[in-house]
């Protein structure tokens, strides 16, 4: 079986390290990205099973999303927003915009957030 890839964009070097190496462990291959720029070369070479995106900055984070969602070879990507930003209208932005799961850093472990992950994407592969 195919690994699940993933891409993961967050300029935090240290939360995307630690989320990086609790993925790669659970078996994903795992690109991480610290621009929004530097994820769209990436997603012209390649379309991972999951996205999973620092909100900060919002804007650029949030046309990101819609982009993503739009472009038919990646309509079917599951989409998570990992941030810190926790209010209720960023995260109503952020399902606005297309993803499929918010999660607050700080909130969830990464063991669970692998967890999450992967149940949101069997459940998007099976319908």
């Amino acid at each position: 079986m195919a690994k699940k890839t993933l891409l993961m964009i967050d300029q935090d070097a240290y939360y995307a390290g630690i989320y990086a190496n609790r993925f790669e462990a659970a078996g994903w291959k795992v690109w991480v990205e610290d621009t929004i720029t530097n994820a769209r070369k990436r997603l012209k070479r390649s379309v991972p099973d999951v996205v999973i995106i620092d909100l900060d900055p919002l804007d650029d984070a949030l046309a990101f999303l819609v982009a993503l969602r739009a472009d038919p070879r990646s309509a079917v990507t599951v989409q998570i927003a990992l941030t810190q930003l926790g209010d209720r209208k960023t995260m109503l932005a952020a399902l606005e915009a297309g993803v499929d799961s918010y999660l607050l850093k700080g909130h969830f472990v990464p063991s669970e957030a692998v967890k999450k992950v992967k149940r949101l994407l069997e459940e998007k592969t099976s319908v």
